[in-house]
């Protein structure tokens, strides 16, 4: 998966960076503290560079193999097994550099602690040890558990847009059949037209991939399809007047988004109406927004109640989407209904 493979990459990234500031102050301490400049440290000083490479790279494995995969294994860190998990990697760190020290034969620094023995030495350089590698650990538990929680945040996120695309698909199929069933009694041969066109637009849909967004000029597309529906039960009584601006068609926008408007506008509006009307859609780009207008007559007392399904499934996926930047707002003027998504332009590539 491409977001594990940038994850690891990362992590990978990290640990390599880390090894590499070590071991530049590692360096600079060798040449520059006054404890390191006798003759005979200085004479060894690349074969200390050399242990200190080999030491580090055993500190970076120790916390690869051992505190990673207790992270990876376990939801909740648990701070007495962490810092028993700590201490293991302080201890196999501090014996892994002084065997090190012993297989190279280096001398031993001007350091007071090497004057009382080695036990003392090791204990003093377990409790160094356990200090960096509490750091260490403390870092990459802080980063992974950012990591996880943004990682978490979209799956979450991901999840809730499958669930509403699941609910708004079944919802304009359920609408659509309901189209064909009141035309079969009416006039047959429409009801047939209107079957072929719905198929039509069903075999559009699968054709794509099914995804949280897409263009507003992909879109387009399919509410044509659904228009055509509309055009065969509505005929005379249907009329649309589109202004999209060709700027607009490559923005991006949730998938069935613009269809679930027009849907709305002809079910609960023009096709209550005796006479019907004018559906209008407008686009432009302004301020670095796409905005969307859908206008249509409507009357209120002849309104029927319905699931309301589809503008609160709409504006949450916008949400979702686009954040607080992204706004479906509606209103009702004259005996006119006005819908206006206003959306950040993000455009989309051969959209």
């Amino acid at each position: 998966m491409p977001v594990q493979r940038k994850s690891n990459a990362v992590y990978y990234f990290c640990q390599v960076l880390g090894l590499a500031v070590v071991l530049g102050f590692s360096l600079l301490g060798i040449y520059t503290d006054p404890e390191f400049q006798t003759a005979e440290i200085q004479d060894a000083a690349s074969d200390y560079f050399i242990k200190n490479i080999l030491s580090y790279t055993v500190a970076i494995l120790l916390t690869h193999y051992l505190l990673r995969d207790y992270q990876l294994k376990n939801q909740v860190t648990e701070l007495k097994a962490l810092l028993k998990l700590i201490l293991q990697c302080a201890l196999i760190g501090t014996i892994t550099d002084k065997l090190l020290e012993w297989t190279f034969g280096l001398p031993e620094p001007d350091i007071f602690i090497y004057q009382y023995g080695i036990l003392v030495e090791l204990f003093f350089y377990l409790f160094i040890n356990s200090i960096f590698f509490l750091i260490w650990s403390l870092l990459y538990l802080t980063i992974t558990s950012i990591r996880d929680r943004r990682k978490l945040a979209t799956q979450l996120k991901d999840q809730q847009l499958a669930s509403l695309m699941n609910q708004i698909n079944p919802h304009f199929l359920f609408n659509s059949l309901n189209t064909i069933r009141g035309m079969i009694y009416e006039d047959e041969d429409k009801a047939a037209d209107l079957i072929t066109q719905l198929s039509t637009l069903f075999r559009y849909n699968l054709s794509t991939d099914t995804k949280a967004y897409t263009s507003l000029g992909k879109e387009l597309e399919v509410c044509q399809h659904y228009l055509s529906i509309e055009d065969i039960r509505l005929g005379a009584r249907l009329a649309i007047n589109m202004n999209i601006s060709p700027e607009s068609k490559n923005a991006k926008i949730p998938t069935m988004g613009l269809l679930t408007i027009v849907e709305n506008a002809i079910k609960h509006g023009i096709a209550n109406l005796k006479d019907g009307g004018t559906l209008t859609l407008n686009s432009a780009i302004r301020n670095n927004m796409l905005i969307i207008d859908v206008i249509n007559p409507y009357q209120a007392d002849l309104v029927k109640s319905g699931t309301k399904v589809g503008l609160k499934n709409l504006s949450q996926r916008i949400e979702l989407i686009f954040g607080k930047q992204g706004v479906l707002s509606q209103e009702t003027d004259n005996d006119t209904f006005h819908v206006n998504m206003s959306l950040p332009y993000e455009p989309i590539k051969n959209g």
